[in-house]
Order: structure tokens, then sequence, then C-alpha cells
């Protein structure tokens, strides 16, 4: 390891913010390559950043911890039965208004959305039963079957306590509420 790596790595937690930067600016300089390489990764990073968001999952509801979000919502009638959407939680229950979720497109406008007691079926296929109550115990009424309406959709994830479409606190999710559509990293 050349000195100056060295002297930087011991002297990281010993000096200021303002000292180290200094140090580590001085290094840049005298290694041409390493300003090439944190200038290509400032562009990147700021290109990356103008077009999306990464963000972490904080529940177990998706398979996913990190995703990346599109920061531009998809014009309406693009989606697709399948995608993953990010959109803004109406508030209620425990979540704040405007918390972010991650949910999977399960019914389109004009979807038929049956039930059976508390089990729910879109176009046919089983997508879970609602539950009586959250994990934190709180009520939880079931959303109403019919068809989805115009501009709204019927969002699912694959976790038994996903607060989904399948309760009336989410219900049909208005177009207007989504972010954009979500891709899984890890």
């Amino acid at each position: 390891m050349p000195r100056i790596e060295r002297l930087l790595f011991a002297l990281r937690p010993k000096v200021g913010a303002r000292a180290y930067a200094a140090l580590l600016w001085a290094a840049v300089r005298r290694h041409p390559r390493a300003w090439t390489a944190f200038a290509l990764f400032a562009v990147a990073g700021f290109a990356f950043s103008h077009f999306y968001w990464l963000r972490f999952t904080l529940t177990e509801s998706m398979p996913y911890s990190l995703v990346m979000v599109e920061k531009t919502p998809p014009a309406l009638g693009s989606l697709q039965r399948g995608d993953l959407v990010a959109w803004r939680w109406p508030g209620g229950l425990i979540y704040p208004e405007g918390a972010v979720f991650l949910k999977v497109v399960k019914g389109l406008p004009g979807d038929p959305v049956t039930t059976v007691g508390r089990d729910f079926y879109v176009n046919g296929e089983y997508l879970g039963r609602a539950k009586m109550l959250s994990r934190y115990g709180h009520t939880l009424d079931a959303n109403q079957p019919g068809t989805v309406p115009a501009g709204h959709y019927y969002f699912y994830a694959p976790h038994r306590d996903s607060l989904d479409s399948r309760y009336a606190a989410t219900g049909y999710v208005a177009h207007e509420r989504i972010l954009g559509k979500a891709y899984g990293i890890f």
C-alpha cells in the first residue's frame, strides 16, 4: 500500500472531516487515475439519480430487499399484470400518509374481483384470504368485490400479512398514487 493511502487509513478516525477531505483531495491529485475513476463514478451517480430511486423494503411482504424505482410515473393504461410498482399510501392504520409501498399489479381497470367469504379472486385467480386482524391487532375490513374501477388497480403481494387490495384500507389504488415501475435488485 503506498504511503499516502496508509496515512489516510491511519488518520481517518483521528482527524476532522475537513482535514480528512484535504488529505483525500491531495491523494486524488497525486493519482490521476483515481481522479478519473472518481469523476466517472460521480457522473454515473448523477445520471442514475436523475432517472431512478433506490429503495429498501422494510417489510417481508415482497421478496426484494432493494429495488430500483423509475422516477417517471407510468402513463395511464401502460401498466400490465405482473408489473412491480411503487406507490404512495393514502394513510391509515399504522402507516403515515405518503409512505411508499411496493406491490404487484394483479388487476387492471375492468377486471372482475370476486370473493368467497374472505377469499379473493381476480380474473378467477386466487390471491389469498383477507385476515380479520393485522399482526398488530388492528381490525381489517375486507375490500368490496366487483370490477376494478377506471383509473385504478388491484395490487397484491405474495406475503400473507401484506396490506394489499384485499383490504378496504388499501382498496383499489388510483393511478395518481403510483410513483413508478420498480425492479427488484436483490
